[in-house]
């Protein structure tokens, strides 16, 4: 097959920006990748050999990762450096190292192709579940794997050996959390891979060392060539090959203003989150793993909206842990946040999520079958230890909330209330202090509950809108499916009303609404939920500063008039136009 050559013209390939920034260079591509070992046979005698060499393996890797740890600390202290203590425990994990003896002994095979298919089977449920904050887990799992299958072979450098140029781009199909954390930001400026996502460690990596990357770049390594011109655009998710000395010139311009930019959003940090006019809006994160702890406070966030609680089925096989081990987790990040507090999501499990047990019978259609509150109440003694330790966590640090995700309707809602106070009373009669003031919430994403708020406002204090879910089930499209995906429109005339309707009915209550899913963090669309109603955003910790500054420059009356003329739109392209236009009256200075 003869290939099309390489332009010799500017040419932009748009992709995702997950860190902000303008760098401009020469390219440089990396080819890597997780190849299979080649397998061999071994005999029973040479199993403890293989063993021995793993286990030296594993402790080289360990002395790798903890290497890059303390680079990171320097490069942007222990918050973003805590990313690799997950590398570490993995390394450490018991159901991984037992399987990998296990199927040695059946097997009889080296220890690095064991390795390899072990880990490959873990990756794959990652890689199938739709939840994006885990699925990003894998890059992780890969990271790890590689380092350890490398030192198996006893190949050691993974530092380019090359004489390094300086005012790199850097093109790859993939980089590990590893690869850009050993990264020397004085000669790559910025980087683009094929794919990825902004949540991923790689990505939060980039941002914590300031590097500008862009992901999503399709089929980008048949498109670049090295050592060619280029400008990657953090913000706007760009990459510029061969760009003429116009483009250069208003880049270098855009660099110096974007700078000015960014410091000012920094120097809000302390002040409240409130607009023009006066409205107060909460603006928490969306929080997933103990090392995002620690920057709640850095960014000024009033604290988590949402913790995902899912992320103890990460490489679990049996399940949730123990009602001490969830004690202890809830308890540090609740006093973490003080006095501020934590809205703690019950085991959402299932769907697009990590099953919380393995099903002899796979579901046909598990968005639609067992997850969510529906796994909770029919494994009450799961649900109840979970219940147990959120009240034990909260017992000296008011503010916080539990919620239940993936209720469908009223009788959810009052069993799952039933069985916490039942917990209370538990803990009670055994003496052990619990939150008494906790509050209860519900997730709204599923149009049935959505249509009875005004009844379940009765039930609890306060709502939460998963938009992603909500927009799912309202016009029926997987987002994950590639021939309907582009249907999946949050901004769907249904789902707005959908949406006004919950916030609606929670007024009437006098109960508050957040907003918890993607649209949050869109600052095109923030107009459009402010003028609906919504008194709480809750977003990733990287996004707090960008939405806090959009709020402040926002006036509640003039987003309420668009809602009133977005509610009536015939389309969603109406709708993104009304509250765009708004948001970039507003805060023109976030798209320039």
């Amino acid at each position: 097959m003869i290939q099309e050559p390489i332009s010799t013209e500017e040419t932009w390939l748009q992709g995702i920006p997950v860190s902000p920034g303008i760098a401009l260079g020469k390219i440089k591509i990396q080819i890597s990748g997780s190849k299979e070992p080649v397998a061999y046979d071994i005999s029973p005698e040479e199993v403890d050999a293989e063993l021995v060499r793993f286990h030296r393996a594993l402790q080289t890797t360990a002395d790798q990762i903890r290497t890059l740890r303390e680079r990171m600390i320097q490069i942007s202290g222990e918050k973003d450096a805590s990313i690799f203590d997950a590398h570490i425990l993995l390394l450490q994990d018991k159901v991984i190292l037992q399987q990998v003896q296990t199927e040695l002994l059946k097997r009889l095979q080296n220890v690095e192709h064991i390795f390899y298919v072990v880990m490959q089977n873990y990756m794959e449920v990652l890689r199938r579940v739709d939840d994006p904050y885990l699925r990003a887990k894998t890059a992780d799992m890969e990271d790890v794997m590689q380092r350890v299958i490398n030192n198996l072979r006893s190949t050691e450098p993974l530092e380019d050996e090359e004489e390094a140029e300086k005012d790199q781009v850097l093109v790859a199909y993939d980089l590990t959390p590893s690869d850009t954390a050993a990264m020397d930001a004085s000669l790559i400026h910025g980087f683009a891979t094929e794919i990825g996502s902004s949540v991923s460690h790689t990505a939060i990596l980039a941002r914590s060392m300031g590097i500008p990357a862009v992901v999503g770049l399709d089929q980008a390594l048949l498109k670049v060539e090295s050592h060619s011109p280029a400008i990657l655009d953090g913000y706007k998710g760009v990459l510029i090959l061969k760009p003429t000395r116009e483009t250069e010139e208003y880049y270098h311009r855009l660099q110096v203003e974007k700078e000015k930019a960014y410091k000012a959003l920094e120097a809000l940090r302390g002040l409240p989150t409130v607009t023009r006019d006066g409205r107060n809006i909460r603006l928490s994160v969306n929080v997933e793993f103990p090392h995002e702890y620690s920057g709640i406070k850095e960014v000024g966030a009033e604290g988590v909206g949402l913790f995902r609680t899912e992320f103890f089925l990460l490489g679990n096989p049996s399940g949730m842990p123990d009602e001490e081990e969830q004690t202890r987790y809830y308890r540090k990040l609740a006093e973490g946040c003080s006095p501020h507090g934590v809205i703690f999501r019950t085991l959402d499990s299932g769907g697009d999520k990590l099953p919380c047990e393995q099903l002899r019978i796979p579901e046909p259609n598990p968005f639609l079958g067992w997850r969510g509150i529906r796994v909770s109440l029919s494994r009450p003694e799961l649900f109840k230890q979970q219940l147990r330790a959120i009240l034990r966590a909260c017992a000296d640090t008011p503010g916080c909330g539990i919620m239940f995700p993936m209720v469908s309707g009223y009788t959810e809602v009052v069993t799952a209330k039933h069985i916490l106070q039942e917990c209370r009373e538990e803990l009670e009669r055994k003496n052990i202090p619990y939150a008494r003031d906790l509050k209860v919430g519900i997730m709204i994403e599923v149009p049935s509950a959505a249509i009875m708020t005004d009844v379940l406002a009765r039930e609890v204090d306060f709502f939460s809108i998963g938009t992603n879910d909500l927009t799912q089930y309202t016009i029926a499209v997987d987002r994950v499916n590639n021939r309907v995906a582009n249907m999946f429109r949050p901004t769907h005339p249904a789902v707005i009303r959908i949406m006004d309707m919950t916030i609606t009915a929670g007024e009437r209550e006098n109960i508050p609404t957040a907003i918890c899913g993607e649209m949050a963090g869109d600052i095109t669309l923030l107009p459009l939920l402010i003028g609906l109603g919504a008194t709480s955003m809750s977003v990733g910790v990287h996004l707090v500063p960008i939405i806090r500054y959009a709020i402040r420059n926002l006036d509640y009356g003039q987003c309420r008039d668009m809602a009133q003329k977005a509610l009536q739109a015939p389309n969603s392209r109406s709708i993104v136009d009304l509250s765009t236009a708004l948001a970039r009256t507003s805060y023109p200075a976030l798209f320039e």
